[in-house]
């Protein structure tokens, strides 16, 4: 095999190993070839974002749709509708101050040369306050979690992550207003000579609840809109 051959091998496998980020001009796709992953998420109780990806090939592609030629897209919520600004190629944002329940959210994606996809649209969960049992919780010990207000038909999901500790994902069944995580559920990293390190942890809610993408896109389209709401507790052995 010459050497030519072999660079080339090389530089394709080096490619491949790192995830490289390929693009497209949207004026080289059709509306029905864009996936679409809409999301609209509030952190706090005054304000949304909105962000949208566009890729080609479904939505775990690697290739990005350039919004070029006269196609864009706007966001809109109420009587504000909004152009939606360049994040990075091929991913589309936006802010409003309003995170209120039941605010519905439009995407709409206009095309100069093919269909326009007008119609996403959902609306956003209740917002909450999440409250950590306490500041600081051995991790032989139960942890309480609670929010308010609940029972909501929305999806409930809490992550903790921290430096010291695998990432713990759990999806709460229901909306009950409180989960507690088991001792012992929050695993320490390193080997099991070090002793068991203290370190904070981040705790983070999701409220969420599924949208509709425009019928004119891709089948793996996608909209998702979501109230997140974070808290800090220290985990000790």
């Amino acid at each position: 095999m010459n050497t030519r051959l072999l660079t080339a091998i090389a530089l394709v496998g080096l490619g491949l190993l790192s995830g490289c980020k390929e693009t497209v001009d949207s004026q080289n796709v059709k509306t029905a070839g864009i996936a679409a992953i809409l999301s609209a998420t509030a952190e706090t109780d005054l304000e949304t974002r909105l962000i949208a990806t566009l890729k080609v090939g479904g939505d775990e592609s690697n290739t990005y749709v350039d919004l070029s030629g006269g196609d864009s897209i706007f966001a809109s919520t109420g009587d504000k509708r909004v152009p939606m600004q360049t994040q990075e190629t091929g991913v589309y944002e936006a802010e409003f101050n309003t995170a209120a329940e039941g605010t519905e959210f439009t995407v709409d994606l206009q095309r100069a040369d093919d269909d326009d996809a007008p119609a996403s649209r959902g609306t956003l969960p209740a917002p909450f306050t999440l409250t950590i049992g306490a500041s600081a919780v051995s991790r032989a010990a139960d942890l309480n979690v609670t929010w308010t207000p609940s029972g909501s038909n929305d999806d409930v999901r809490i992550e903790l992550s921290s430096p010291c500790t695998f990432l713990e994902t759990i999806d709460v069944p229901g909306d009950s207003g409180t989960h507690t995580i088991p001792a012992n559920s929050l695993q320490p990293t390193g080997t099991a000579a070090e002793p068991p390190p203290t370190c904070d942890v981040t705790v983070k809610m999701t409220r969420s609840r599924r949208g509709t993408a425009d019928s004119a896109f891709d089948s793996e389209s996608s909209f998702v809109l979501q109230q997140v709401r974070t808290g800090n507790f220290t985990s000790t052995p």
